[in-house]
């Protein structure tokens, strides 16, 4: 789980509580779009990965498994 998507849990609470400030809505919107990045990344590298799969490529295979991990580590994908 990335920071970002720890934080947005807890705008959330504070939503629900209180309301949120202004510097708080513009926190819950970056980490908003740092989550829509993350799963975007991820949806794309699990495409990638059933492709490799479909065309018996093994090393591609693997370099996907490594972006993969990357970007579960980091929460950021290496380019590809």
């Amino acid at each position: 789980m990335l920071p970002a998507q720890v934080r947005l849990a807890e705008l959330y609470h504070l939503h629900k509580a209180r309301g949120l400030t202004d510097p708080e809505g513009l926190e819950l919107w970056q980490c908003l779009q740092i989550n829509a990045r993350y799963c975007w990344d991820t949806l794309m590298l699990r495409q990638l990965t059933n492709l490799a799969v479909r065309t018996g490529d093994d090393n591609w295979f693997k370099e996907i498994g490594h972006r993969e991990e990357a970007l579960r580590l980091t929460g950021r994908a290496p380019t590809l």
